[in-house]
């Protein structure tokens, strides 16, 4: 886990607080013990307030706790505890409903990524269940600090921000996943973009913020064509994409573009792109 683990928020009742230390203390040591019947009871014991925001990390990791809820820093609380073996943690996800999923998930957050971690993130790639698959990508850096494992890697790292898109999760909750742009998902997304204009539905406006980072055949024609888009929200992702990508093909189409822009953070974008 984390060097130390979040404080619960202020609004949980001094009784659930007291709960909670009785139940790390019953599953101390044992490998699960009485894991499988406390974890299920957090929501109802511990409740599902909104954590303030606020960054929490150490040793690499780092989880903004503005995302989770008081039940899902309690899970982390009391699997720190009980330090489950292997099994014993796929078996509360595997067997466990939508909210012991999701806290399984976002406990592992806070810990070093393990294979167990990877058997997680690939049973959520593959879940229809979107707080299941926020758990895994979102409000922390756990899937950047998985691109690291080969057995996980830039493919396993690329299914998910493909899914991210297809979801159209913001990219500033996927926590520092931009540092591992590559061309092969600039590729994806641009492909998924395409079919999304012929569907006639709409564009996940991140997709201009990633593909600037790894520029591939199409790239600069994307950021371009970008700026000249009817929504404000992508075509700022693309002035901003542009900017990023500090490619001089594009200077004349911010310049361009400059002169009708109504929008004022849009311009200011391109006021630099310009220079």
């Amino acid at each position: 886990m984390a060097e130390t683990l979040p404080s619960l928020p202020a609004s949980v009742p001094a009784a659930a607080r007291a709960w909670l230390e009785q139940s790390c203390q019953a599953v101390r040591g044992a490998d699960g013990g009485q894991l499988p019947v406390l974890f299920p009871s957090l929501p109802r014991r511990i409740g599902r307030e909104p954590c303030a925001p606020a960054w929490h990390g150490g040793g690499g990791i780092l989880v903004h706790l503005g995302g989770l809820r008081a039940c899902d820093l309690a899970a982390v609380h009391l699997l720190a505890a009980a330090r489950p073996g292997a099994g014993t943690l796929l078996d509360l996800f595997l067997r466990g409903d939508l909210e012991e999923r999701t806290m399984v998930l976002r406990s592992r957050a806070f810990a070093p990524v393990d294979a167990t971690t990877l058997r997680l993130l690939d049973e959520a790639q593959r879940s229809n269940m979107l707080p299941v698959f926020e758990a895994a990508t979102c409000d922390s850096n756990l899937l950047a600090r998985a691109h690291a494992w080969p057995e996980f890697g830039v493919e396993g790292f690329n299914r998910m921000l493909l899914k991210v898109a297809f979801l159209g999760l913001p990219l500033r909750r996927v926590i520092e996943a931009e540092t591992h742009a590559n061309a092969e998902l600039s590729r994806m997304l641009q492909d998924l973009a395409s079919e999304r204009e012929a569907a006639g539905r709409a564009v996940w406006p991140d997709t201009y913020r990633l593909i600037a980072r790894a520029p591939v055949a199409g790239t600069l024609a994307r950021l371009a064509g970008g700026l000249e888009h009817g929504a404000d929200e992508l075509r700022m992702a693309a002035a901003e994409g542009a900017l990023l990508a500090g490619r001089p093909e594009l200077v004349p189409f911010a310049r361009e573009r400059l002169a009708r822009e109504p929008r004022a953070e849009i311009r200011a974008v391109l006021e630099r792109l310009s220079h």
